[in-house]
Formats: C-alpha cells, sequence, structure tokens
C-alpha cells in the first residue's frame, strides 16, 4: 500500500490482498513463533498509521502470518518493541478501551459485504476480546460493534528481548461464512500501542472516509473449508419454597421449575437458538428509578438470550426485548385496588411473566441476504385476592398468553448500501390487545463512500379495544366499555429522509422525520413519544491532518427544529456549536454553545390534550476536556 499527498489528503493507491495459504500441519498454539508451518505464510507488514499520525508508517514494526486448515483459521503476530515500554496491564476480558495496555487484533469481513463481521483481540497479558462488527461500526470512537458477544477461540503471547509475539487460533464454529467452494473474506488487523496512543492498521483506514469495514483489506482462495457440528445443551433443574412466616399455611408456594438452552448451528451460515422455560433468576437486577417524567423508562436488557446474536433483530429499532417477560399489564391495577380495599388479601400477584420457550433463527445466504426469524411464547399471569369476611378466593388474569414475532429480511447490497424489511407483531390471547409493525429501511452510499441517503417507513396497527391511559394522543378515540374507557383499534406511521455528504474535511447532512400522533410500536419496540415533525441540519468540518499543535479537531454547526404533528403547532428550535481538539500531548477539550431562541412549547409534560408548557429561551455554554489519559494520575 502507498500513499500520495492530494492536497491535503491521503489518497490510497490499491487495497491490500493476501492469498490464504493451507496448511496440514496446524501450529501449536503457544506464543513460540517456530512452528514449521509459519515458515510457509506470507508476511504482512507496512501498518499505516490511523491515529495520532494519519498516513505515517507505524512507529514500531509488526509482522504478521495467516494459515487456515479444515477446522480453523491461524493468526501469528511479531511486534516489535523495546519489552521494557510493552504496556501489559492484567484486564478484564472485553475491557480493552480505556486500560493502561497495548493490544493486536484481527478483523474479519467473512461475507465480504463490508457492512459485518467479526473482532478477535489480545493484550500482551493474554487478555481476550470479541466483538461482532455491525455496520455502524467507528474506529474513530472504538466502538466497533455488539462486545457482549463472547465465541470460542485460543491464544496465546509471549514477551521477548525484542517486543512480544501473539498466536491466535479461531475455529469456524467462531465465525459464519456464506457456503462456496473458494471464498474471499475482507481482513484487517490493528496494533495498538498505549504509551504514543498510536492505531496502526495494515490496510490503511483513512479517518476522512466514512465506515470502518469498508477499508479493510482482502484475503482471497480460501478453498473447501467446511465447519464442524455446533451444537449445545445447557439444561438447569431449580427448587425452593417460598413463605410468609407470619401468614398461614396457604400462603406457602413451593417453587420448582427446570429447561434447557439449546443451540444448533443448521449449517456455516445460519444459528438456531432456542430456551424452553428459562430462569432467569440470576440476571442482574434493574436499578429503582422515581421517574417523574412523562415518558417511559428504558432499561438494558441483561438476559444472556435476549442480548446476544440479535443484531438483525435490532437493526430497525423496533425489537426492545424487554417487552417479553415483563411486568404484566393489570399488575399495578390488583396492587391498587388491594390496597384500596380493606376487605381483601392479596395472595399473589407475579410480577414478571413467565417465558415459556423463545426461539431466534438467524444467518446470512451466499448472496447475502440476511434473514431472521424471532418467536416467544409468554404464560398468563393471574393474580389471586381473597376475601377477608367470605373466605372467597378471586383469580384476576393480569397478562394473557402471548406470542411475540419477528421476521427481518436484509440485503446487503454494492458497497456499504443496504436495504431491510422487519415486521413484528403481537398476539394476546382471546380478546386483549393486538399489534403489529412493519418497516422498511434503506441506505444507499455512492461508490467512494463520500454521499448517503437513507430513510425509513413504519406503519403500525392495533387490534383490538386497549384500556386508556391517560395518553393525550387519544383522549379523542376512546369508548366506554363494560362501564370502563377504551381505546378503539387505531393505526399510525412513522417516517424519516436523511441525505449527506459522510466523508471528507466538510461534511453536511439534513434530514426530516414526521411521527403521527397515533403511531405506536411499543408493544414489542420502544419509542418514548410520537406526535412529532423534526427537522434537523448539521455541518461539520473535520481536520485529521496533525499539525504543530493539534493532532485533530473537529467544528460543527447544528440546528433542530420540532412541530406538533397534531395539532400542527410549534414546539421547539435549537441551533448549537461543539467544537473539539485533541492535542498533541494527548489533552483533549471540548466546548458546546447552544441557545433556544424563543420559548419551548412542552405538550407532554402537562399531560393534557391541547395544553402545553412553557419553558422561556434560553442560552448554554460547557466545557469539558482531560489530560494525558495515559498517565498515572490525570
Amino acid at each position: 500500500m502507498t500513499f500520495t499527498m492530494c492536497g491535503l489528503c491521503y489518497v490510497a493507491a490499491a487495497q491490500q490482498e493476501v492469498n490464504a495459504v493451507k496448511t496440514l500441519h496446524a501450529p501449536v498454539i503457544d506464543g513460540n513463533l517456530d512452528d514449521v508451518a509459519w515458515k510457509t505464510a506470507p508476511v504482512l507488514s507496512g501498518f499505516i498509521q490511523n491515529l495520532p499520525n494519519f498516513g505515517a508508517p507505524s512507529s514500531a514494526p509488526t509482522e504478521v502470518k495467516v494459515l487456515y486448515d479444515n477446522d480453523a483459521i491461524y493468526i501469528a503476530a511479531f511486534l516489535y518493541d523495546e519489552p521494557s515500554l510493552v504496556r501489559n496491564q492484567l484486564t478484564a476480558r472485553d475491557a480493552e478501551k480505556g486500560q493502561n495496555a497495548d493490544y493486536f487484533s484481527v478483523f474479519f469481513d467473512t461475507y465480504n459485504d463490508q457492512q459485518n463481521g467479526f473482532q478477535f483481540l489480545v493484550t500482551p497479558a493474554n487478555v481476550q476480546s470479541d466483538t461482532k462488527l455491525n455496520p455502524g461500526a467507528a474506529y474513530t470512537s472504538g466502538e466497533f460493534g455488539d462486545r457482549t458477544w463472547d465465541a470460542v477461540w485460543q491464544s496465546r503471547t509471549q514477551l521477548t528481548s525484542k517486543g512480544w509475539q501473539v498466536e491466535m487460533r479461531i475455529p469456524y464454529l467462531s465465525l459464519r461464512f456464506a457456503k462456496k467452494d473458494i471464498q474471499t473474506w475482507g481482513i484487517q488487523f490493528l496494533r495498538f500501542i498505549r504509551r504514543n496512543n498510536e492505531s496502526a492498521y495494515w490496510n490503511a483506514t483513512n479517518p476522512n472516509i466514512n465506515g470502518f469495514i469498508n477499508q479493510f483489506g482482502r484475503l482471497v482462495n480460501l478453498e473447501h473449508i467446511r465447519p464442524p457440528l455446533r451444537l449445545s445443551f445447557s439444561p438447569y433443574v431449580s427448587g425452593g419454597v417460598r413463605f410468609n412466616p407470619s401468614g398461614s399455611d396457604r400462603e406457602k408456594e413451593v417453587l420448582r421449575n427446570g429447561g434447557m438452552d439449546v443451540k444448533y448451528g443448521l449449517n456455516e451460515s445460519f444459528t438456531l437458538d432456542v430456551t424452553l422455560i428459562p430462569d432467569f433468576g440470576q440476571v442482574v437486577s434493574d436499578n429503582v428509578i422515581n421517574n417523574l417524567s412523562p415518558f417511559e423508562i428504558r432499561f438494558q436488557e441483561n438476559r444472556p438470550f435476549f442480548s446476544e446474536g440479535t443484531e438483525l433483530f435490532n437493526k430497525a429499532g423496533l425489537f426492545y426485548s424487554r417487552r417479553v417477560g415483563a411486568t404484566p399489564m393489570y399488575y399495578d391495577s390488583v396492587r391498587r385496588f388491594a390496597d384500596n380495599n380493606p376487605g381483601y388479601l392479596l395472595h399473589r400477584n407475579p410480577s414478571v411473566v413467565q417465558l415459556y420457550n423463545g426461539l431466534k433463527f438467524s444467518g446470512r445466504t451466499r448472496n447475502k441476504l440476511g434473514i431472521g426469524i424471532f418467536n416467544a411464547v409468554t404464560a398468563p399471569a393471574k393474580a389471586k385476592l381473597q376475601e377477608i369476611v367470605g373466605r372467597n378466593d378471586t383469580t384476576i388474569e393480569t397478562e394473557p398468553l402471548t406470542n411475540y414475532n419477528i421476521i427481518v429480511l436484509d440485503q446487503a447490497l454494492k458497497g456499504r448500501s443496504s436495504v431491510t424489511f422487519t415486521n413484528t407483531s403481537v398476539m394476546r390471547n382471546a380478546s386483549a390487545r393486538d399489534a403489529n409493525v412493519s418497516a422498511l429501511d434503506w441506505s444507499l452510499y455512492t461508490s467512494e463512500s463520500q454521499y448517503r441517503v437513507n430513510g425509513t417507513f413504519r406503519y403500525s396497527k392495533i387490534f383490538g379495544y386497549t384500556p386508556y391511559n391517560g395518553s393525550v394522543n387519544f383522549i379523542d378515540d376512546t369508548i366506554t366499555r363494560y362501564g370502563k374507557l377504551y381505546v378503539k383499534p387505531y393505526d399510525g406511521f412513522s417516517t424519516i429522509l436523511r441525505f449527506g455528504k459522510v466523508s471528507g474535511r466538510i461534511q453536511f447532512s439534513g434530514s426530516a422525520a414526521v411521527e403521527s400522533d397515533t403511531y405506536d410500536p411499543n408493544d414489542l419496540g420502544f419509542i418514548p413519544v410520537s406526535n412529532e415533525v423534526v427537522y434537523n441540519a448539521s455541518v461539520s468540518y473535520n481536520d485529521f491532518t496533525p499539525g504543530r499543535s493539534f493532532l485533530n479537531y473537529r467544528h460543527s454547526l447544528n440546528s433542530r427544529y420540532t412541530r406538533l404533528y397534531r395539532p400542527d403547532a410549534f414546539s421547539q428550535v435549537e441551533f448549537w456549536y461543539t467544537g473539539s481538539w485533541y492535542l498533541r500531548n494527548f489533552w483533549e477539550f471540548t466546548f458546546n454553545a447552544g441557545v433556544q431562541p424563543v420559548a419551548q412549547h412542552d405538550y407532554f409534560e402537562l399531560r393534557t390534550p391541547k395544553r402545553y408548557l412553557e419553558r422561556p429561551g434560553f442560552f448554554y455554554l460547557s466545557a469539558i476536556g482531560n489530560t494525558d489519559i495515559r498517565k498515572k494520575l490525570f
């Protein structure tokens, strides 16, 4: 790879490429690079800095070799350095960011679609990290994708008199790829030297070009690779007793449960995950939050089944997995009834819905079509009340039997472009509320990723009658049934259109978003508020060319104008500036200044139709910075 100067930018002359070498004798993964097999592999070197001096050669030489056989792909790297200068702090797994350690990383784009991939990273102390890459991976922030994903692979490191070295074995059972006799993968190597805050890539990664996976090199002529069977079982049995020592025998409850998790690789590309009557009792609990706002709080997903391998289902932003197995919809109603009626005792009121089973099927075909199917069934939840005088029991269903479904079709197009169709549906037993949401997302890039136009369209449909919860959006669409207020069946839509220049020193973008007052994806998705029309515009100047004082800096001007969709009314306008500077001594500063020149009309805080809370106009200034974070004291 060579570079030529073009004004104030660097232009890559060619994409790096390496021919895959197959070995009959796999190297021993012990950190020594003296195996005979390594002598047959070509040496890859010539790493180019991304930060802090883009375009300059790496300050320390790096040599990498690649081999493969019928079971795995093997990586060897010799990272030349002064041994006493190598940072080898022992860190937690998957926590390399912000730690005082060097590291080496390999990336694979196994479908060669410039949008999806895998990262495997190791530090000199042999601490591993692995990540599933997504189209939004960004090398500038170090956030490449889903770090909660954990794969099975091997690595060994060794410090030497000339630096440190690493061996890695990544089995095919930890990767996904299309079924082809001869394959081409995207491949990239990264070396990070902590003392210099230096990131150097084998295939130069230009900070002026939008995207990360699209700047990989290529690993060509992988022949006749066949992954092994991917099948695992995780059964469990649990039991116990719950009782109130001061109560009667009727308040004792025997707890017994059992289930299983199954993961099965149907082929090299598709995986089936199934959970049967799972036990999430050991999962981290949520913090208790006193929410005084008019909006629902979004909580983090801590259950492994719902947080692993869900990137396809999350692409449209319509899957909030906490809806599955959530608090029953009438849990609070029953509790309030018992509190307000001293003639009743509340014997049982489950706070969490039991999950009967869950299923995930996902993968990508040789034509780069991603397919995802999700299904989950939750048990009905029932509360039990007892009259104190008559001792009669009353059972109230607080949540019906419910089926949750998601179907995703994600077609990767040429370059980084893609189009995605998503459908979510929630079907509840009997006459309870049902819901369906369909979405079309598309993103188109020019050939050099200079410009992008993308958009979305979503349509939601609610079937059946829903108990009215006081929402201002539906005050005109209610009906009285059985003496209670219900919302009639309704539908709504949401759409967004964006266009912008996403690469180069000068970048800009503009967008328009419309959400109708009755758009409601919240049965399986999450949206804090709808009924808005929002216009955004921004322009930025980004300089990644090191100067006398700065390694890089950025200035951006932004604006947002918001109206209510129904009734059409002004809500808010804001303008703000952000400037950030990264100095040669590795100090960082960010400055923000903004203004809302006129009063904001908040139509949501008062929870009253057609009334708003007026917030006066204001301006703000803020500054944040840090000294050199490589130091023990900073």
